[in-house]
């Protein structure tokens, strides 16, 4: 059976062919593109005093799973994060947990039989929200605090949030409040480190720290599919919200230098963000152009702009190819640090 012809008679959402061979391998994991909408097990209806859940909905009602690459899987769940299952021989790798939406331990154990860990970019409520399915989960301890914090009418909120921002939501995901997952447990945090390596047989993903974005921020490198997983540390919009500027741009540097050798294609926490469900990796050019963003803020001739975030807050931006990026302009240098620009 075409299931490309089926899924576009189903919900008129088509996928479209990418490059690298990569969405050749394209799946849907049990039937995404179901026409009829129902609730996953365990879903609970929104907190007392919400607004009544919306009834309203797009066509595409679970996530959508893509192998970008062999044994390698993309999770898109409802345009608001990306999440990833990486399988080795011996065990496999889940990278981050999402907004909490749907059942990601059912999901993960429908990929791949073999024993895994489940492993944190950083602590924002879209990449740390669904913590509570797990019993162990690895991540920066300088994020772990922001990841107990979350919670279930947080992850409720943000998901209307998204709804609202009307950048190709309500055409296309099918989820609503009443998909939010209810959590009774925190699970036991342990620690990512700089060159810590999780060892899968016959692949290792090493573990480099990019604080900016947040404190704890880290990308996973994965030495197989020259894949580098960056969560949000190197999106074309970050910003050095959590750290100087300065401290931001050497880790961006750092992920550079270790461009051509070791990774060539980027995979962040927001591939197929919004409305569309494509699932091409990120433009070389985009962490060039963060560079020069960062470094012309620091040699104070940047291009600033005013700009507005997803959900409408007014920022001043720093303008360069395909970058935009925050910054505080107190907080260009750490304390005490010459300004030599890297």
């Amino acid at each position: 059976m075409d299931w490309t012809t089926t899924c576009k008679e189903r919900c008129n959402v088509g996928c479209r062919v990418a490059r690298h061979m990569v969405l050749a391998t394209c799946l849907l994991v049990s039937c995404v593109f179901a026409a009829a909408q129902q609730l996953p097990a365990g879903a609970q209806s929104p907190p007392p005093g919400n607004p009544a859940p919306r009834t309203t909905a797009g066509p595409i009602t679970r996530p959508v799973v893509i192998e970008i690459a062999k044994d390698t899987y993309f999770i898109n769940e409802f345009g608001m994060d990306a999440q990833y299952v990486v399988v080795g021989e011996k065990r496999a790798l889940a990278i981050d947990t999402g907004t909490g939406f749907y059942d990601q331990k059912a999901m993960i154990e429908r990929l791949t039989k073999l024993p895994y860990d489940v492993v944190l970019t950083h602590g924002h409520p879209d990449h740390a929200g669904g913590i509570g399915q797990f019993d162990v989960v690895y991540m920066h301890p300088a994020d772990v605090e922001a990841a107990k914090r979350l919670t279930y009418e947080g992850a409720v909120q943000y998901g209307e949030m998204m709804w609202k921002t009307n950048i190709g939501y309500r055409n296309v995901w099918g989820y609503t409040p009443a998909d939010a997952r209810k959590f009774t447990k925190q699970p036991e945090f342990k620690p990512l480190a700089e060159g810590q390596i999780f060892d899968l047989g016959g692949r290792k993903l090493t573990v480099y720290a990019v604080p900016g974005h947040t404190l704890g921020s880290v990308v996973f490198l994965d030495d197989k599919t020259r894949i580098l997983f960056s969560g949000d540390a190197a999106n074309g919009n970050v910003g050095a919200t959590a750290t100087a500027v300065s401290t931001l741009l050497r880790g961006l540097l750092k992920l550079q230098k270790l461009r051509g050798k070791y990774w060539d294609r980027q995979y962040t926490g927001h591939i197929s963000y919004a409305g569309t469900i494509d699932a091409v990796s990120q433009r070389l050019q985009v962490l060039d152009d963060l560079i020069e963003a960062f470094r012309s803020l620091l040699r104070g001739n940047a291009k600033i702009e005013e700009g507005r975030g997803v959900f409408g807050r007014s920022q001043k931006v720093a303008v360069y190819g395909s970058a935009r990026v925050g910054f505080n302009p107190d907080r260009l240098w750490e304390p005490g640090e010459k300004h030599i620009i890297p």
